[in-house]
């Protein structure tokens, strides 16, 4: 494909994604509680996958037509799902109040202890029946795996879509940084580093594992250890058995 014609095909995607893009029109509005404007709300379009979040004054613009699912979180507070409405748009600013989850604890008695009031060993004392963590308290996004850096850079260079165009049932999505990156070679330096982080990560877990083993029960020197644990993870299908046994002629 000669440069005349991937010139006219990303031409192409980025009026596509433009014209798209036209069919949405810009939804603005400031998010706050009872008493002061909130910054740093998450806001997703449920029907576009697009998000951003509000400034410090509590304001935010995001692309959204009528029917549109908009859903509207924080810690600290209810999320919300909003449709927009026709009405919204009539309107130059929206003001959307979030309301504060209050977390119910356990009952608590109050009684003598034999605690001391020196930190160090009193906290030894005191037991913690529950877990608390982002997951007990029902955060948004709990579930999620955090991103490595490299699977966050990679992430950003395709938007997070499995190809430039992605059909829906709304139609279809268009990555003009998907394209672009894939065409100036930046894509594949991206999942060559994406490789080499997760092949440092099995070499991490099964020198943690496994080294015992190796160097006592397959009586793999330990100064050869770690040429022998790169030699494993080179290739998946390979046969455990088979690599020590080729290892040791």
């Amino acid at each position: 494909m000669n440069k005349k014609k991937i010139a006219s095909l990303l031409f192409l995607c980025i009026m596509i994604k433009i014209s798209a893009q036209e069919k949405r029109p810009f939804f603005f509005a400031e998010i706050k509680d009872n008493f002061d404007f909130l910054p740093d709300v998450h806001i997703v379009n449920q029907q576009t996958k697009q998000g951003t979040f509000t400034n410090i004054n509590g304001e935010f613009k995001i692309k959204a037509k009528e029917n549109d699912s908009l859903s509207i979180s924080i810690v600290g507070y209810k999320t919300t799902l909003l449709i927009v409405k026709k009405e919204h748009f009539s309107i130059k600013v929206n003001s959307i109040v979030l309301e504060k989850k209050f977390i119910d604890l356990d009952e608590v008695e109050l009684r003598k202890t034999a605690l001391t009031g020196f930190l160090s060993s009193d906290t030894k004392l005191v037991k913690h029946p529950q877990y608390i963590d982002a997951k007990t308290l029902e955060l948004p996004n709990a579930d999620v795996p955090k991103l490595t850096v490299a699977e966050r850079r990679l992430y950003t260079a395709t938007n997070g879509m499995s190809a430039p165009i992605v059909f829906t049932n709304f139609g279809f999505m268009v990555s003009t940084d998907y394209l672009i990156n894939s065409i100036s070679g930046r894509l594949k330096k991206l999942r060559k580093l994406k490789a080499f982080e997760d092949s440092e990560k099995h070499f991490k877990k099964l020198r943690q594992n496994y080294s015992d083993y190796i160097t006592n029960e397959l009586k793999i020197q330990k100064d050869h250890l770690n040429q022998f644990l790169y030699y494993l993870i080179e290739d998946d299908n390979f046969g455990l058995k088979h690599r020590i046994e080729i290892w040791k002629r």
